[in-house]
């Protein structure tokens, strides 16, 4: 997926959770908007930070557990999964900063309407 994508599904995914958390709440107090746009933030700033954690491979062994149980053993040992996928990892790039920079700003927005 190319990067402007990211950010596109990054800021929909964010518009969701605004509209479902006022939806919830309601449409008529400020402060409904402020949490609205800070729990939308604050989960996707979240969403990166996983995505960053399973990107770095703290996963893997789950992953490995879960393909010795599901197939026949493709990988002889955890240590070759692991690099094959670190090798896999580093061809792709990460999802990481599209979804920090969408939540910084919806918590930026947030924090202007609470001053405001």
């Amino acid at each position: 997926m190319g990067s402007w994508k990211r950010y596109v599904a990054a800021l929909l995914v964010n518009v969701g959770f605004t509209l479902l958390v006022l939806f919830l709440k309601g449409f008529d107090r400020k402060i409904y908007y402020v949490d609205a746009l800070s729990v939308a933030g604050a989960v996707s700033i979240l969403v990166g930070l996983l995505a960053w954690v399973a990107w770095a491979g703290a996963f893997d062994t789950i992953g490995y557990g879960f393909s010795t149980l599901l197939s026949d053993r493709k990988y002889k040992d955890l240590y070759e999964y692991s690099s094959r996928k670190q090798e896999k990892r580093g061809r792709q790039s990460s999802v990481l900063l599209p979804f920090l920079l969408t939540g910084l700003g919806f918590l930026g927005i947030s924090l202007l309407i609470a001053v405001l």
